[in-house]
């Protein structure tokens, strides 16, 4: 039935996984936004404000700032249907150029990462080039991640559009408001 190959002492059988090892996985996105870079790696670097805009997150807050008051260390508190994790990432911020996130501990993953770029695109907007890369470390979730995760790209870098085109319309409309007496 099995073919056993013999190392040494020890009998090896094959077998096969139905869904195999844990594999990193990684998706990119690019996007021109209406805004300067400055206001996206404003929006992205503020941690902690995740809370009130992105999808699954249901608490988000900063842990650490440098000396320029700029955060090095952040978390999130995210849920899907019954799974729940909460996780600290250190970050380096760039400002207005960059923001990257690397997790420190994790239940579910072995590895998660995000990298936001920013790059001037003339006429007040900004190439976001956006990537998430993770490992689970359940293979059955990085099955199950791989009909969903390209979608998960969209939605945040969705997120975050939107964020900025509801903080720019708050501005213009403050802009426009008469004084009260």
């Amino acid at each position: 039935m099995f073919k056993r190959a013999i190392v040494g002492n020890v009998y090896r059988i094959p077998t096969r996984s139905f869904f195999g090892v844990s594999k990193p996985q990684s998706y990119e996105i690019s996007k021109i936004l209406h805004g300067s870079p400055k206001q996206v790696y404003d929006i992205v670097s503020q941690v902690d404000q995740y809370k009130t805009f992105v999808p699954f997150v249901e608490d988000s807050f900063i842990s650490q700032r440098n000396k320029d008051e700029l955060p090095t260390r952040a978390g999130l508190l995210v849920g899907w249907k019954d799974i729940v994790e909460k996780f600290e990432c250190d970050l380096i911020c760039v400002e207005n150029k960059e923001v990257t996130a690397k997790s420190l501990q994790l239940d579910l993953f072995d590895n998660l990462e995000t990298i936001w770029k920013f790059h001037e695109h003339g006429g007040n907007k900004c190439k976001v080039d956006f990537k998430l890369a993770f490992k689970f470390k359940s293979p059955i979730y990085d099955k199950l991640s791989s009909l969903f995760a390209p979608q998960v790209s969209e939605i945040m870098i969705g997120a975050f559009e939107k964020r900025l085109k509801q903080i720019k319309l708050n501005e213009s409309m403050k802009k426009y408001q008469k004084p009260k007496l």
